[in-house]
């Protein structure tokens, strides 16, 4: 399973009628795709408890580096051929090991560490209503013209 949302619209010819406003929709896909990196941000959870038997300080250099308390390391939208693509991460080596979605260590599953997977699954449903409000918004404009 990947870490991937797939956007279906309603109607499902929307994006093709679209296509005679390509800077409508350039505009509405780059907004809705920066809203939904803003939820998805906001769905990441903070560090599960520490265990008290290690004497291992914390940095938080993981939680930093994927968007808590600011901005993750890797945090774009980008158009690529008739798509976009949003990406959320971090650069750190160890990271996949710790929250990584096929990756993580039983060690860090077992102290109830979240992976990537977990929190895209978090944030389905308020992403896939943001595209939700973006059809309709297309909708309407379309009615319009």
């Amino acid at each position: 399973m990947s870490n991937d949302i797939e956007i279906k619209f309603k109607p499902p010819d929307l994006i093709r009628r679209m296509d005679q406003y390509p800077l409508r929709l350039k505009e509405e896909m780059e907004k809705t795709m920066k809203q939904s990196l803003l939820h998805l941000q906001g769905s990441v959870p903070g560090y599960p408890p520490a265990d008290p038997a290690s004497s291992y300080r914390r940095t938080g250099t993981l939680g930093r580096s994927i968007g808590l308390g600011g901005q993750a390391d890797i945090y774009e939208v980008r158009s690529i051929g008739q798509g976009y693509e949003a990406r959320l991460g971090t650069r750190l080596e160890y990271a996949p090991y710790v929250i990584g979605s096929e990756s993580q260590t039983v060690a860090h599953k077992a102290r109830g560490w979240f992976t990537m997977r977990t929190v895209l699954e978090k944030a389905k449903p308020g992403i896939e209503r943001l595209f939700e409000g973006m059809g309709r918004r297309m909708v309407e404009f379309l009615e319009g013209h």
